[in-house]
């Protein structure tokens, strides 16, 4: 594919010779620079990976990891390497793990939107963009992403208040060159001014994607209320109002290069690389790149002239602020303004005391409201975002989750939180309490889950920020010692009520009105002054009794022995083993011989008929598993804390109980749900509640057009589905009758399939099994196969089903092609692997960063049931491109695919397909990776478990001529595409974006709140739910309204798809293919 030139030859030229000048002049010599080392960070028991904390004389700071483990794999087989085996040995064969791990390098730049000037707002996060956009070196325009993509790996960025962190990993081989290429991005920036233009777009695409994010949009009213000059006034996301409008071009891009200038230097850099090479190799990588890179001219921001008991105007603390939101919610947030809390890491109060507010066991203010059905959920602590916690301030939040009937009940709510906040801290049970926690954390610091090279540099670079080195790994995670005073430092602010109150719901509190708009976001809200009945209660707070401080946790684990390396270390296959096969289930185990952590998983399926016969009863399956959690929360959640999860939700053909953690205790926690599950008692007010959850989380999944787009693709794409509208259609008629038959008959026919794995026996997982089918005593499900679900084929050609965004005001567009190649092999899966990775870059850079189609963009393989296809997404905005323009640009670009892959010389198309296996070759970085990879095997019955291996023989065989061959049939003969719009406004909303949603909402709201109806009482919840009249009709019908589909379109186009149903009802249905050559086609 020939894409039009970014820079004239002359141009490049020019910046060469401007680089090759700058070398000339630099008076930096890297042989001579002067290494200051530090203190080694702490690390835990399990951590192999060597350190080395130093910083050069430019002030740069780095964190240099050496993983001596990182192999492209062990004992890897030399009869594979030179693809020797036979078919049938390679089909069966089983390898050693996989042990590769791709090498990543962070970089923080000490720089935020704090620093930015009050006339460019968002001018940091708008640099963050264009320090990408080539350097003087490299001035190709993204060059640097360019050769990250084709080396297998990935880069990203995101800017704070304070910092602006650059990440990327990619494999061993292309380290050195992706460091040199982005230093220099760091050293010498173009950041063109047509450059500029383009880039500027992408930063307003990427605020229309957040725009409707109603936590955002919290923190920017919250933002609006802070002093003058204070720093986080500011809107930092920036977009076209705060970079464009009544912006001069010139003076922006000369602020561009003022703020790197002043701030992006060596010694306002913090650099951390992982790789396999040895520390001193790291180290002369590091001078070699990072050396000459020149200080910055200005130092990082201070906080020190700043109070943070002066951050907020008294507005903040002195008024209630009611906030219409976008989706379908209703919460109370109490934000306390706390010193900077960073500082406290040894002790950590603010982790402590948020962990008991959050508390959600017996006596628990959690357990007490939702055992009134007053609200769903309780979260406390200071936040993670930089606005929540800076080097100036911290907030200390408290967020509940109401139900209608707690904002009902608001002033109960409120009276039980005081005495809650009170009784925690009056209680002489702290100390103790505190120990538990440090027991815990130790126990999970011990034994700490390895995360990706990409997400451990990126760690540590935000630690090193605000930690000693000797801490940074530690700091983070542990209880380090209990301290009185930092103690009652935090109480003595969460004791006053001098904190800010929010209350978000679409039906304003009191029947205020929302009569604000905060200019930036265009969030409806409105103040009134704290009632003094509040005041009164807090100063006056109750003494509940139900409310009692959290008792000793039962569920620490204290048993770790390693069952692998107690046995000897015996070889295992790296294939689960199948224990048990019968007609009532199948149970596969592997225990763990890689992690060697005392963790375990138990993945159980209980596959049943009755989720497939129809919606109502898929939705009576979801109902069944939230009461189920609902009611054992409470008793389990000392587990959760000790370190262990669990869930129960539905899966397309039954239900699925996935319990993980320490492995000790986990028989046990299984055994406690199967319990629950056999002896729930069902409570009307509750299936009342749950009924309103699931249509509130139903209607704020249709409202965002990505969901609706999926949703929209696998309706017309899947044989057997129930839509999402279908789903919150049928909610409606559920009783609780329904439920009741529902948990007594779901295991009558049953199929259950097990995977156990970790630090386990084969003795405990027999013993495990037999338990599960002890507790339901199933009958043998008739014809298992015919709950398999199956694709439908599309018709050759192309097929377009458009729809109006459900939020009338969303002006984000979402364009999905789907691609239907047909029934996937091994040779198919690994040619759409190598043109993914082919085309992944000049997509990006084609319609991305050239055209600004969008700023999330994406080309990706899919296979369901058995049919491969490949899919492409754009989010735009329409406010932008049509969507129908989107559309042909997308189609332009897939169409010269092949012209890309033509101009490909043999030896660049030998080098990504080596880059694709040693991709692939990259091992599993938890036991939690390993386990879903076997778990996915499992439920889709494939059991293909050595397909990594199998992919990597496959590849070797595929050459350039085979990919182009497959890429000129299926466009000749075999074109059959979908393409799915979900079109947003095409004028930006010159109102709040919630009004289109707000008026079904309250209405729903109003409706459940009447008068005498919600007295908390069972009785007027049961009048509520028997009431059948005109009054339910209208109810019913302006909320029908809202979820219904526009479909746009001429009908009588024979391309265009109106009537779902009517198109589905002409295509084949495909047979369910197994993708494993091991198998043979299921019919």
């Amino acid at each position: 594919m020939c894409f039009k030139a970014r820079f004239s030859l002359r141009r490049i030229t020019k910046q060469v010779n401007k680089w090759l000048h700058r070398q000339q002049c630099a008076g930096m010599n890297t042989t001579s620079m002067l290494v200051q080392y530090h203190d080694q960070p702490d690390k835990s028991d399990g951590d192999k990976k060597l350190y080395r904390a130093l910083s050069l004389s430019n002030g740069l700071q780095a964190m240099l990891i050496s993983d001596p483990n990182t192999n492209d794999i062990i004992n890897l087989s030399k009869d594979m390497e030179n693809n020797q085996l036979s078919t049938d040995q390679s089909l069966h064969s089983s390898l050693e793990r996989f042990q590769g791990k791709l090498a990543a390098c962070a970089v923080l730049v000490t720089v935020g939107s704090f620093s930015e000037p009050q006339q460019y707002q968002g001018l940091a996060h708008f640099v963050e963009h264009m320090i990408f956009m080539g350097s003087e070196k490299f001035p190709v325009e993204n060059a640097f992403d360019a050769f990250v993509s084709k080396s297998g790996g990935y880069s990203n960025a995101h800017t704070e208040n304070e910092e602006t962190c650059f990440y990327f990993e990619v494999e061993e081989t292309h380290l050195d060159k992706c460091i040199e290429l982005f230093m220099n991005l760091i050293k010498a920036p173009l950041m063109l001014a047509d450059t500029m233009v383009r880039e500027r777009s992408a930063v307003q695409s990427e605020f229309e994607q957040i725009y409707l994010r109603d936590e955002v949009r919290r923190d920017q009213i919250l933002a609006s209320l802070a002093t003058d000059d204070y720093p986080h006034g500011t809107f930092s996301w920036g977009n076209f109002k705060s970079l464009q409008e009544g912006v001069d071009d010139n003076m922006l891009h000369k602020a561009l290069h003022d703020f790197c200038r002043k701030h992006y230097g060596s010694n306002r850099m913090i650099v951390s690389i992982q790789a396999q090479q040895p520390l001193d190799e790291l180290e002369k990588m590091l001078i070699r790149h990072c050396a000459d890179i020149p200080q910055s001219l200005d130092h990082a921001f201070e906080a020190s002239k700043y109070s943070y008991q002066k951050a907020f105007r008294e507005k903040f603390f002195q008024d209630v602020f009611l906030v219409q939101p976008v989706e379908d919610v209703c919460k109370l947030d109490l934000t306390w303004v706390l010193p900077p809390m960073k500082q406290f890491y040894l002790s950590k109060p603010d982790s402590f005391i948020s962990q008991l507010i959050g508390y959600e066991g017996e006596g628990s203010l959690c357990s007490y409201l939702r055992r009134r059905l007053w609200c769903m959920s309780i979260m406390a602590g200071v936040g993670g975002s930089s606005f929540e916690t800076n080097s100036l301030y911290s907030l200390f939040n408290i967020c509940i989750h109401l139900t209608d009937d707690g904002f009902e009940h608001l002033d109960e709510v409120l009276e039980a939180t005081f005495a809650w906040i009170r009784l925690l801290n009056n209680s002489n049970e702290l100390k103790a309490c505190y120990k538990e926690f440090q027991q815990i954390a130790d126990n999970n610091f011990r034994f700490q889950i390895e995360r990706p090279s990409i997400d451990n540099v990126q760690n540590i670079v935000e630690s090193i920020n605000y930690l000693p080195t000797k801490h940074v790994l530690t700091g983070p995670h542990l209880y380090f010692q209990y301290d009185d005073m930092d103690l009652e430092i935090l109480n003595q602010h969460i004791s006053k009520f001098y904190f800010n109150i929010m209350i978000s719901s679409h039906t304003p509190y009191e029947k205020s009105e929302y009569n604000q708009t905060e200019p930036w976001f265009g969030t409806r809200y409105t103040t009134i002054p704290i009632p003094l009945k509040w005041l009164n209660m807090w100063y006056n707070p109750l003494n509940l009794k139900e409310l009692t401080f959290p008792k000793a946790n039962p569920f620490i684990t204290t048993d770790f022995t390693l069952h692998w390396i107690k046995a000897g270390k015996p070889p295992h296959s790296q294939k689960p083993k199948a224990l048990l096969t019968n007609d009532l289930c199948e149970l596969w185990f592997r225990q763990d011989d890689v992690f060697e952590l005392p963790d375990g998983y138990i993945n159980l399926y209980f596959i049943t008929p009755l989720v497939r016969q129809c919606v109502k009863n898929y939705m009576l399956g979801v109902l069944y598993t939230y009461l189920v959690e609902f009611t054992i929360a409470e008793q389990l959640y000392h587990a959760l804390e000790a370190g262990l999860t669990y869930g129960l939700y539905i899966g397309d053909k039954g239900l699925i109980l996935r319990v993980s953690g320490y492995n000790e205790k986990l028989p046990l926690l299984v055994e406690i749900i199967l319990n629950m599950m056999i002896n729930l008692e069902l409570d009307m007010a509750q299936v009342i509640s749950f009924k309103e959850l699931k249509k509130r989380q139903i209607f704020n999944a249709l409202i965002n057009g990505k969901t609706l787009n999926l949703d929209l693709r696998l309706s017309i794409l899947e044989n057997r589905r129930f839509s999402m509208i279908q789903k919150y259609e049928s909610i409606d008629s559920i009783t609780l009758d329904d439920i009741k038959e529902f948990k007594l008959n779901f295991y009558k026919k049953m199929y259950i399939q097990c995977l156990i794995q970790g630090n386990f026996t084969e003795e405990q997982a027999k013993n495990l099994m037999e338990k599960v089918l002890s507790t339901y005593n199933s009958e043998k499900t008739d014809n298992l196969s015919a709950l398999d679900n199956s694709l439908l084929q599309l018709p050759l050609g192309s097929h377009y089903l458009r729809v109006r965004a459900l939020n009338k005001d969303d002006t984000n567009t979402i364009v999905t092609n789907y691609y239907q190649i047909g029934p996937s092999n091994l040779e198919l899966e690994c040619i759409m692997d190598l043109i993914e990775l082919f085309v992944e870059e000049p997509f990006f850079n084609q319609l991305r960063t050239h055209e600004q189609l969008g700023y999330s963009l994406g080309i990706h393989q899919r296979i369901g049931y058995g049919i491969l296809a490949y899919v492409i997404t754009i989010n735009t905005q329409e406010t932008k491109h049509k969507a129908e323009y989107v559309e042909r640009r997308i189609e332009s670009f897939r169409s010269r695919i092949p012209e890309l892959l033509s101009q490909m010389s043999d030896d660049e198309f030998t080098d990504v397909r080596e880059t694709l296996i040693r991709g692939k070759k990259v091992g599993d970085t938890s036991l939690d990776e390993e386990v879903m990879r076997n778990w996915s095997e499992i439920v889709t019955m494939e059991y293909f478990f050595n397909r990594m291996e199998m992919q990597i023989q496959t590849l070797r065989t595929i050459t350039k001529q085979k990919v182009l061959d497959f890429l000129y049939d299926y466009e000749i003969n075999n074109l059959r595409k979908l393409s799915v719009q979900v079109i947003g406004k095409q004028t930006a909303p010159s109102h709040s974006p919630t009004q289109s949603i707000s008026h079904a909402v309250s209405t729903r709201q109003s409706f459940l709140a009447r008068p005498c109806e919600l007295s908390g009482s069972i009785g007027g919840i049961l009048d509520n739910d028997q009431r059948n009249n005109s009054e339910d009709h209208i109810f019913i019908e302006q909320i029908c309204d809202m979820i219904k589909i526009e479909f746009l379109g001429k009908s009588d186009d024979p391309s265009n798809i109106t009537d779902v149903s009517a198109f589905k009802k002409t295509l084949y249905v495909y047979p369910l293919f197994n993708t494993n050559p091991n198998l043979k086609k299921k019919s």
